[in-house]
């Protein structure tokens, strides 16, 4: 089971993956490639587990 992630570590492997970054509503940033769209809640310092999994799945780390 994964354990609780930084944002910016989650944000520092989307972009080297080369995820397009937009901004998106308040404080979340979305990343786009593929067809495939991530939004990633910047307001708290680690993202919740299942936060964590809806991103990594969408982003094909699962």
């Amino acid at each position: 089971m994964p354990k609780e992630q930084e944002v910016r570590e989650v944000m520092k492997r989307l972009r080297k993956e080369e995820w397009e970054e937009e901004s998106g509503k308040g404080s979340h940033v979305v990343f786009r490639k593929d067809g495939r769209t991530v939004s990633v809640p910047t307001s708290k310092k680690e993202l919740r587990t299942g936060t964590y999994r809806n991103i990594a799945k969408t982003a094909g780390w699962l």
